[in-house]
């Protein structure tokens, strides 16, 4: 029996009658990025999972601070861009303002921080203040700082299979019913075996994975859009020898639905998101390739944000609960704790990674802000998950 057709399934069936099997990488972005895709058409994009800028203001808190430090770090100039890559519904960028709003009048230094501040966000499906792709790429080269939150891991990816030690490709045809199904073949592009062709002798028979090859495309981007300043990415993944190792012999692709985790890409066409595992060593290779190199270790969301102050923020709630009476105040304290906490847990968010990549610019140091924050503990909006739980 064919599976429930939507108008991203009718465009993926009609090129594979006229063309034959495509890419996964193909299919994922008709699905994602094409007219009827999930990015650029879904009522729901953005919201069949929890990020790190929805949990809590924090996050974008610290953020802000991070970019006060990198401003700092490039000599403080007159003009600071931010650029955000893979905005979504903008709450990053909310968040990151207001808090830089609400630090003016704390000190010179702050102060002149947030007149140099120049935010630019960029999406692919614009949304509030983000802009479209096409003025990116007419953007002038700048002195700031990339930025972008699980961008990588929503790249297209093209997907292999390992037989007989041998890397195949995965592409995506038509079976007999109708449905969609995948067929092996030869690699469509020679990096599919460069990235992974080292692994294929002890991986086992059938193992299946993914290769993101955007990533190339995105390193020159930001590369010839910095002057000078620094890239900050936030993603989830593995290095390449654990990303692509036998316990993982059915890939890494993830759908999402209604917050409902399942790895069936061709189900719900368009709407469902759907996401790979990074690459790590893919990144660090593709960014120094483009002359930008490493200003910190590949650090865990976790230490990156204890490094940049979100124990002291956790602390300042947990005074205020232990002296708290009113069942509504513990109620509000208690909920934003657990907001708080949820950014920097290991079995969640806090196991992302951050990188942090420069050009003409120095290394520069975070964690000397632990106990002191740039900007102070935030209060919770409307558009944050947790500010529900209490109202």
């Amino acid at each position: 029996m064919p599976e429930e057709s939507t108008p991203a399934r009718q465009i993926i069936e009609a090129e594979i009658r006229a063309k034959g099997p495509i890419t996964f990488a193909r299919f994922m972005w008709i699905a994602l990025y094409g007219e009827h895709g999930y990015y650029t058409a879904s009522a729901n994009a953005g919201a069949d999972y929890a990020t790190s800028p929805q949990m809590h203001p924090a996050f974008g808190a610290l953020i802000a601070g991070y970019l006060f430090k990198t401003w700092e770090a490039l000599g403080e100039p007159a003009t600071f861009d931010v650029v955000e890559l893979g905005a979504g519904d903008g709450g990053l960028a909310l968040d990151i303002l207001d808090t830089v709003e609400s630090g003016q009048g704390n000190g010179d230094q702050v102060d002149r921080f947030g007149q140099a501040l120049r935010y630019q966000a960029f999406d692919i499906r614009p949304r509030g203040n983000a802009r479209g792709a096409d003025e990116f790429r007419r953007m002038e080269p700048v002195v700031g700082c990339v930025i972008s939150n699980e961008l990588l891991d929503a790249f297209p990816a093209h997907m292999f299979t390992v037989r007989d030690g041998r890397v195949l490709e995965c592409y995506v045809g038509l079976g007999d019913d109708g449905n969609l199904v995948f067929v092996e073949g030869e690699v469509s592009d020679d990096e599919i075996v460069d990235r992974v062709g080292e692994y294929a002798s002890i991986l086992p028979e059938g193992y299946r994975g993914e290769v993101n090859l955007g990533i190339s495309e995105w390193a020159n981007s930001v590369a010839g859009l910095l002057k000078s300043g620094y890239v900050l990415t936030i993603y989830y993944g593995y290095e390449r020898d654990t990303l692509y190792h036998s316990t993982r012999s059915e890939g890494s692709l993830r759908c999402y639905r209604d917050h409902v985790l399942g790895q069936n890409p061709f189900r719900d066409v368009g709407l469902q998101d759907m996401t790979t595992h990074v690459d790590f060593t893919a990144v660090r290779e593709e960014l120094r390739k483009v002359g930008l190199r490493e200003v910190s270790p590949l650090l865990t969301q976790r230490d990156f944000l204890f490094d940049l102050g979100i124990g002291e923020y956790v602390r300042q709630v947990r005074r205020e609960l232990v002296k708290s009476v009113a069942e509504t105040e513990v109620h509000r304290l208690t909920s934003e704790l657990r907001g708080l906490n949820s950014l920097v847990d290991s079995r969640g968010l806090g196991d992302f990674r951050v990188s942090q990549f420069g050009v003409n610019a120095p290394s520069i140091a975070i964690s000397d802000l632990e106990f002191a924050p740039v900007y102070r503990l935030p209060a919770y909006a409307p558009r944050h998950l947790s500010y529900f739980s209490y109202d």
